[in-house]
């Protein structure tokens, strides 16, 4: 697959790299189709952010499709379209029950005085690939990946059939509300 990689301060190529895969019950792996260049993936590559290990894959946000889930990972389904947050969190330490994500202190293998994990940082921040790629590896995605028909009050999903309107995010959000996208 394509990604784009860091080499160094001012060197980043986009390359063929292998696919991610399951590591672990909670994982998913997602088809990235859109993702964004953040304030970080700029430190690194003007060396303003130390730690970055060569060969890391860049960004930290991105949307895409779900095609395969851990066992664990029973709130999502393949063909899912999500949207993929900048940090990891567990969903059960005592940050994550009182809704500060961000603090996890599970997610992090560095353990709980470690950093925030994020996608594509140093190995301080968990040393996760980045979302800069046609595939990344999602850990904890029970909790982490926001589902696109998360936003319908109803709770109704869109068809996941491949060649369906749920391929098309107008045709989505028309399904979802049965009128026109707001």
């Amino acid at each position: 697959m394509k990604a784009v990689v860091w080499h160094g301060i001012g060197d980043i190529r986009l390359h063929d790299v292998p696919e991610p895969k399951i590591q672990d019950r909670y994982d998913a792996i997602v088809r990235i189709t859109t993702s964004a260049i953040c304030g970080p993936d700029i430190h690194f590559v003007r060396g303003t952010m130390p730690g970055l290990r060569e060969g890391r894959i860049l960004g930290h946000e991105a949307v895409g499709v779900v095609e395969e889930g851990g066992s664990g990972v029973r709130n999502l389904q393949e063909g899912d379209r999500v949207v993929v947050p900048s940090t990891v969190a567990c969903g059960t330490c005592r940050y994550c029950r009182a809704g500060h994500y961000a603090q996890c202190d599970t997610a992090n293998p560095g353990g709980p005085h470690a950093d925030t994990v994020f996608f594509g940082g140093p190995e301080a921040a968990g040393g996760l690939d980045g979302l800069q790629a046609e595939y990344a590896r999602v850990p904890f995605a029970h909790v982490g990946l926001v589902p696109s028909w998360a936003r319908d009050p109803w709770g109704r999903r869109p068809s996941r059939a491949r060649g369906s309107r749920a391929e098309e995010p107008v045709e989505a959000v028309r399904e979802l509300t049965g009128g026109a996208p707001t």
